[in-house]
């Protein structure tokens, strides 16, 4: 996998984008692809998690029969990610949900931030959604102090540090970036490691954002670049997944901080969680449909941690 390190300019960009139920925007991803690398040039996989319906033919229609990537079951983004990874050997590589959209020539500016800073394994472009309101990509590290900001709302209400951050101003460091939108060196890759396939969607991008820190690799978000990105439109199935993370926020925090401060910080969560659920609760009951779907979410990520 990823054999040879080839020169900044060398070679296309290895793009893998992951699907599930998400014929409604891919299409518009995929065209976006050649015109994002009109320098470099794109190698695309895209791999399907078992969609019902017919995403995988529409990518096959586009990229090709050989690079669409059919899985018989889902076992999550980070594992779709991963059979992407396996099928490439670039130095660069990008990897987009299907409900992002690629300005021209955006994949060749990223790719030259990131070789201009030889120790960053991976950068993360500013994202907007399709009105142009920037989306909250970067992030701190969770800790216990901030889980309770964050179940509290003191990062919203009061500015106190949270779970995300600020955009950086300029090219710079952040623990982690949202994974929508990476590109990621591969001698980075090859030295920590693929994704941990054991998160099913969230929390693998604050997880590898941590491990990349760790194994001596920076992590940098960028202004230079934007994105385009169609929040939640990316798959279906998205509305029946806990919120907040759920069960992967568990698992992060009982990785990473030592034992007491993992059970304070579980404690914050679930309390958080049943904050919010009992507020969209009153919502729904007023007729907020956004907040009826809500409050089945955080019922969900509170019964599946139970005794975490």
């Amino acid at each position: 996998m990823m054999a040879g390190v080839r020169t900044p300019g060398d070679g296309p960009i290895g793009v893998v984008v992951v699907t599930h139920n998400s014929s409604a925007v891919l299409e518009r991803c995929l065209r976006s692809l050649a015109d994002g690398a009109p320098q470099r040039g794109v190698e695309v996989r895209v791999v399907d998690n078992a969609s019902r319906d017919h995403s995988a033919d529409l990518a096959a229609g586009i990229v090709g029969a050989e690079r669409a990537i059919r899985r018989s079951t889902n076992d999550g983004f980070a594992a779709g990610v991963n059979a992407g990874l396996a099928c490439l050997d670039t130095e660069w590589l990008m990897v987009l949900n299907p409900d992002t959209h690629v300005p021209p020539g955006a994949l060749d500016r990223l790719v030259t931030v990131l070789a201009a800073n030889p120790r960053a394994g991976l950068i993360g472009p500013r994202v907007v959604d399709e009105h142009g309101h920037r989306e909250s990509t970067a992030g701190r590290f969770p800790t216990a102090a901030r889980e309770r900001s964050h179940a509290l709302q003191f990062d919203r209400l009061l500015g106190r540090e949270g779970r995300t951050r600020n955009f950086p101003a300029a090219t710079g460091p952040v623990d982690w970036v949202s994974g929508c939108a990476w590109l990621l060196r591969a001698e980075a890759v090859r030295a920590v490691g693929v994704l941990d396939e054991e998160y099913f969607m969230y929390f693998e991008d604050v997880d590898y954002g941590r491990r990349l820190w760790d194994g001596g690799w920076q992590v940098l978000a960028t202004p230079d670049v934007q994105l385009v990105h169609l929040l939640g439109r990316g798959s279906s199935a998205t509305s029946v997944l806990p919120a907040d993370g759920g069960g992967a926020a568990v698992r992060y925090l009982r990785k990473f901080l030592p034992a007491t401060e993992a059970d304070a910080a579980v404690r914050w969560l679930r309390l958080g969680w049943r904050v919010r659920w009992a507020w969209r609760s009153v919502r729904a009951a007023l007729g907020d449909t956004r907040s009826r779907t809500l409050a089945r979410r955080y019922r969900l990520a509170l019964d599946t941690t139970a005794g975490a």
